[in-house]
């Protein structure tokens, strides 16, 4: 939203002080971009996925996607409680757990099904979420790539009406030529600041989202293997950053300190 925001704020600026917004208004130039981008879309995905993409977009704007070391709290948390009680007593857990790949694999452990069967199930929820986001940034990309193409055919389309007349005089040639590169304008703009960046953001929460999945599936595994909470915190440690983990380690110690004061208390 702030790149939005400013980003959107600078380009009005420039566009007042170049000489007012009028000037760059032309509903032809914004049915030739927009209209063919969309044609072409239309064209190369089925319809539902295209307006489902729209849904994904949503994901843009929203608040960012939990740290993973939240889910690596979590983790310990539940692998303390099944050494301590029994993989059984994570079942309220497991219901009220929001993140659906944990709570989908803490089910399957309770139910006793073995750790070959947990991870398939878990990795092929996986593959299919991946798909859909990918599918999703592809269409953007798409829509990046033809807008620019689109708005050239304006331009080409705008350069042939006016050399067609031309008997007015050379007078007629500026206006001329700035109507035609209004379409490049839009089709350039309409890329580099919406769709290129959308697709890029919907990718980069893509990964997050999948090393947080991974890390659900590492280590709902070592729960149900009844792993020592401690090296389950070590290895799953390894999938964050450095930055990542001082944060989590921080967090981590905070929480120990608040549990020893209410044990105290």
């Amino acid at each position: 939203m702030i790149g939005i925001i400013v980003g959107g704020g600078l380009m009005f600026y420039a566009l007042i002080t170049s000489g007012g917004i009028g000037i760059f208004w032309d509903p032809p130039s914004v049915m030739i971009v927009f209209g063919g981008t969309g044609a072409a879309i239309l064209m190369s995905y089925p319809l539902q996925r295209v307006v489902g993409v729209f849904k994904v977009m949503r994901n843009v704007f929203r608040r960012e996607i939990s740290d993973a070391g939240a889910y690596i709290s979590a983790i310990v948390r539940l692998a303390h409680k099944a050494r301590k009680e029994s993989i059984l007593s994570l079942q309220q857990d497991a219901t009220n757990v929001n993140n659906r790949f944990m709570r989908m694999g803490l089910q399957l452990i309770i139910d006793g099904q073995p750790p070959e069967l947990v991870r398939a199930v878990l990795e092929t929820e996986l593959e299919s979420l991946l798909s859909r986001h990918e599918e999703g940034a592809r269409i953007f990309k798409a829509m990046g790539k033809y807008a620019p193409a689109f708005g050239m055919i304006g331009t080409l389309i705008g350069l042939i009406a006016m050399l067609r007349s031309m008997s007015g005089g050379l007078d007629a040639l500026g206006p001329g030529m700035a109507v035609a590169l209004i379409t490049t304008f839009y089709g350039a703009l309409s890329a580099n600041m919406l769709f290129l960046p959308v697709a890029d953001k919907l990718a980069g929460r893509s990964e997050k989202e999948v090393l947080q999945v991974r890390i659900v599936i590492e280590g709902v595994l070592m729960i149900q293997e009844g792993m020592n909470p401690r090296l389950i915190e070590q290895r799953l440690n390894a999938h964050l950053e450095p930055e990542q983990r001082i944060q989590h380690f921080e967090r981590m110690m905070r929480r120990e300190k608040q549990e020893a004061q209410q044990a105290g208390g």
